[in-house]
C-alpha cells in the first residue's frame, strides 16, 4: 500500500514507511524532552527534574542568586517558589484557585471564570518582584534545548503564567506549537503503528492550542475572559507534560 490521503487529512502508509517517516524530528524532540538534568551553555543555569514521594515532580532552576522550585502534583496542583536574594514569590494552585504571595501580600484568583479583581490584586503583588524579573529574564536567554528539556517545559509554563498575571498578551500567543510535517498527521489506524508517549503528548498540545484559539475568538468581546482561555490552555499542556513524563519512564532521582 502506498501513501493515502484520508478523509480526516491524515496520511496512511505501510508500517515500515510510517516508521521511517516518524523517525526524524519526533525522536529528536522526545530526546530533548526526556533530559532530566541540563546545564545551559549560554547562561550556566542549572535545570533539573526530580521525583518526590507520592508521585509529585519537582522542576528546578538555579542561576547565581536565583533559586526556582516548582512541585507539581498528578492532579495539576502545584507550588512554585521563586527566590532572588531577599525577594521571595510563591504561587500555589489548588483546584481552580491560584494564590500569589510576596512580601506579606497575598492575592487569590479563580482560574475557571473571569476574575478581574483577583487579576488586579495579583499584578499589585507581582509589581517590583526581583525574583519574577530575574527568572523571566534568565529563562528567555536559555537555549531552545534547555527550554525543551523535561524541567524546561514545566518552567516555561511557569513563565507563561507569570506573563498572563502581569498582563502580557503575547505570553501565550508566542507559544503556538509546531505542526508535525507541515500540518499532516499519520493515520495509525491504517498503518497499525501504536501511538508513542511523545506523539500522544504532541497531539494533546496541538489540540489544547486549537481550543485556546477558538476560545479567544469566542470571548474576544468580553474583557477578563481571555485570561480564562489562557489558564485553561496552561493547565492542559502541563497535564499533558506530566502524563508524558510518567509514560516515557525517564529515570528520575528522588529528592
Amino acid at each position: 500500500m502506498g501513501w493515502v490521503l484520508t478523509a480526516s487529512g491524515s496520511l496512511a502508509g505501510p508500517p515500515e514507511t510510517v516508521e521511517r517517516f516518524k523517525a526524524d524530528r519526533p525522536q529528536a524532540d522526545q530526546r530533548r524532552l526526556e533530559r532530566a538534568e541540563v546545564i545551559d551553555e549560554g547562561t550556566g543555569a542549572e535545570l533539573g527534574l526530580t521525583a518526590r514521594a507520592g508521585g509529585a515532580l519537582r522542576a528546578s532552576l538555579a542561576w547565581t542568586a536565583l533559586d526556582v522550585s516548582k512541585v507539581i502534583q498528578a492532579n495539576g496542583d502545584f507550588h512554585a517558589r521563586l527566590a532572588w536574594r531577599d525577594d521571595v514569590l510563591e504561587l500555589v494552585r489548588t483546584g481552580s484557585r491560584l494564590r500569589v504571595t510576596r512580601g506579606g501580600q497575598t492575592a487569590v484568583l479563580l482560574l475557571d471564570r473571569g476574575h478581574e479583581d483577583g487579576l488586579d490584586l495579583a499584578q499589585r503583588v507581582l509589581a517590583g518582584s526581583h525574583a519574577a524579573r530575574a527568572f523571566r529574564g534568565v529563562f528567555r536567554r536559555l537555549s531552545p534545548e534547555s527550554r525543551e528539556s523535561a524541567a524546561g517545559v514545566s518552567l516555561d509554563n511557569l513563565d507563561a503564567l507569570l506573563g498572563i498575571l502581569q498582563g502580557e498578551p503575547a505570553a501565550v500567543d508566542r507559544r503556538a506549537p509546531a505542526r508535525p510535517e507541515g500540518g499532516w498527521r499519520l493515520s495509525r489506524v491504517a498503518s497499525r503503528v501504536p501511538p508513542s508517549c511523545y506523539s500522544e503528548y504532541e497531539q494533546e498540545v496541538i489540540r489544547a492550542w486549537d481550543d485556546y484559539v477558538q476560545c479567544i475568538d469566542d470571548v474576544k468581546w468580553f474583557p477578563g475572559l481571555q485570561e480564562v482561555c489562557a489558564f485553561t490552555w496552561l493547565l492542559r499542556v502541563e497535564s499533558a507534560w506530566f502524563r508524558f513524563i510518567g509514560c516515557s519512564s525517564i529515570p528520575l532521582k528522588f529528592d
